[in-house]
């Protein structure tokens, strides 16, 4: 008899314990749903596999990437130019004094240097056609100076009409005013206008989704 209610009291004690641990399962499991439950009803949105969410380009952002390029918007072209001039003193202003001429001739090169003003630079962002419009400013000389190294002068003096200095400043002038219309001739600004569009494109490579349209 002892035997056997040994034997129904262990039976009672597994159940009690099978009980227990299924009830403390139980309240882990609804812990845990109710947390899952409460994320879910935070607003977070679930991607599904494979969704990409597509960036937002600002034209604050386009214009903070490109701060730095005033000092890269110059481009310069080089040139050489011969010019003389022979001067002599008039009587009355259109008769020329005989004897009195004489010559300088400079040889020198020079650099110009043209540019834009990226302060004028007109942004807009179109997210949806992924496309970032660019409105250059017009393109200015920045600056043109004869290199003083190279210059060599040949002259002829003459005593009664010695050589005065703003003889040499206006043949300078007009050395610079040559060189500039030669760089012009041979396509400064156009190639100004690709190099500016190359650093452009480097400095705004991070977007590459987006198509860079010049207006």
């Amino acid at each position: 008899m002892k035997k056997c209610f040994k034997i129904i009291l262990s039976i009672f004690v597994l159940v009690l314990t099978f009980v227990a641990g299924f009830q403390t399962a139980n309240l882990r499991n609804e812990g845990k749903w109710k947390l899952e439950q409460k994320n879910n009803q935070s607003g977070i949105d679930l991607k599904l596999p494979g969704e990409n969410e597509k960036s937002i380009v600002t034209v604050e952002e386009v214009e903070a990437k490109l701060k730095g390029i005033a000092e890269l918007s110059s481009y310069s072209g080089e040139y050489t130019v011969t010019y003389g001039k022979d001067t002599a003193r008039y009587w009355l202003d259109n008769i020329k004094i005989f004897g009195t001429t004489n010559s300088i001739e400079i040889k020198a090169s020079g650099v110009v240097k043209v540019g834009y003003d990226m302060s004028k630079m007109v942004i807009n962002v179109d997210n949806d056609s992924s496309k970032i419009y660019i409105k250059l400013p017009e393109i200015q000389l920045n600056d043109n100076y004869v290199i003083w190294d190279t210059v060599t002068c040949s002259e002829s003096n003459n005593i009664l009409n010695p050589i005065e200095f703003s003889q040499y400043e206006e043949i300078v002038d007009e050395i610079e005013r040559m060189g500039l219309e030669d760089v012009e001739s041979k396509g400064i600004y156009d190639k100004a206008s690709e190099n500016i569009k190359n650093i452009i494109k480097g400095f705004l490579s991070g977007y590459e989704d987006y198509t860079i349209i010049y207006m």
